[in-house]
């Protein structure tokens, strides 16, 4: 959290009979050293480490700030930025130009890209298939990825992310190795799982943002939106016919029954914060292909009449790295103001 700019406390006089002898002037106190912010662009690495939760080895790509290597008593906050449906972790630089966001912005922040394969960021209720048979096959939602980095032995990717990769991160790089240092976010799918992630582990992250993101799993219409009206599917039997084969892959990944689906539900989790709980950011354009701007449209009417304030962006824009570039600047700059930075 920022710091709140010192208060003078006042002088007390005691009246001992008479007038009061003036009070003597203090000192003047040498000022505050002012923090300077370290120019230069940061840097881009990539990183590897095993995942106990999947059962592999799992890449990711990490901005260090400008400073980092120079200042080596420092720690810094993190945050973890989420790809889409179909991508991976290089996708926030390649495509989203993060980097270059956060050179902009002089981010004096740990910014870590993981690999979330097309997980939905969630423990799979179906089990993953065989390493070797999924290994001859072609992965259906990320063409140009390996099958070496795409199959996993066990799907557990919210522990993935929540457990392995966060304690990985604090041992590698100086973090500030708390909830209030640590921010998560992500686009698309990764929007989903940044909410779902921060809603279901507040003791976690402190701050969350997701731009076009699957912002209520549940809502099914009405079509363009209509305030109070909405419509929440009860039988997931069905969910995403219309967008098969991705609404197949997600039945597979939550399962039969509707208790796992609200529980995973940024909508439903939602009802269940006080305000304050976590720093919300959403966003979304209006010409979204997959309609999820009437989705999110729905979580910002659940959070404000949930009386939880949230930073709110609704405005002309498609599901595509054009509206995100324009984005990623306000999210970057929403997490370096709710994030402690010492």
């Amino acid at each position: 959290m920022r710091r709140a700019p010192s208060l003078l406390l006042p002088l007390l006089l005691c009246a001992c009979g008479g007038r009061p002898e003036p009070a003597p002037t203090p000192p003047t106190a040498p000022a505050e050293p002012v923090a300077t912010v370290p120019e230069g662009p940061g840097t881009v690495a990539d990183g590897t480490f095993h995942s106990d939760a999947l059962g592999v080895d799992k890449h990711y790509v990490v901005y260090l700030p400008a400073g980092y290597e120079a200042a080596p008593d420092r720690r810094y906050p993190v945050i973890y930025m989420l790809n889409g449906l179909g991508g991976g972790e290089t996708n926030w630089v390649a495509f989203g130009k993060l980097d270059q966001a956060a050179n902009g912005l002089h981010l004096q922040a740990i910014v870590v890209m993981p690999d979330g394969d097309s997980s939905f960021y969630a423990n799979s209720v179906t089990p993953a298939p065989a390493l070797e048979t999924c290994r001859q096959g072609q992965p259906t939602f990320a063409p140009a990825e390996e099958p070496e980095t795409y199959c996993v032995a066990t799907p557990r990717y919210e522990d993935y992310i929540t457990q392995d990769l966060i304690a990985h991160v604090d041992h590698t790089y100086r973090t500030i190795a708390s909830r209030d240092a640590r921010g998560i976010g992500g686009l698309s799918m990764g929007g989903f799982g940044a909410l779902e992630l921060a809603m279901r582990h507040p003791d976690l992250y402190a701050a969350v943002a997701s731009h076009s993101g699957v912002d209520a799993l549940l809502y099914a219409g009405p079509h363009p939106y209509q305030p109070g009206q909405a419509q929440l599917a009860d039988d997931v039997s069905q969910w995403g016919a219309q967008v098969e084969p991705i609404g197949a892959h997600v039945r597979a990944i939550f399962g039969p029954e509707l208790a796992n689906w609200q529980a995973h539900d940024p909508a439903y989790l939602a009802a269940q914060l006080h305000d304050g709980d976590l720093a919300i950011y959403l966003d979304c354009g209006t010409e979204d292909e997959f309609l999820l701007n009437d989705a999110a449209q729905y979580l910002h009417e659940v959070l404000t009449s949930h009386g939880i304030q949230h930073e709110w962006y609704l405005g002309p824009g498609h599901h595509d790295f054009a509206f995100w570039i324009d984005r990623i600047d306000d999210s970057l700059a929403f997490f370096a103001s709710h994030l402690q930075e010492r």
